[in-house]
């Protein structure tokens, strides 16, 4: 299990849009959200996918973290 940002900000995002890649699936639970202190917070947008590339994944305006 092990989640590593690869994005941080960037043309057309805010500071706190980030993207992660990460070993499985089952590593989503532990992915940061608007509500995780900062520095480590991220914003509506942000993405996640797996190492494999068959998962990837969007923090909603609600905080929730889905499949796309």
């Amino acid at each position: 299990m092990a989640i590593k940002p690869v994005v941080w900000g960037g043309p057309g995002h805010d500071a706190n849009y980030k993207e992660f890649i990460m070993t499985s699936t089952s590593d989503k639970s532990s992915l940061p959200t608007s509500a995780t202190p900062p520095p480590n917070n991220v914003s509506a947008g942000s993405q996640a996918y797996t190492q494999d590339l068959e998962h990837t994944y969007v923090l909603g305006l609600d905080d929730v973290w889905r499949e796309g």
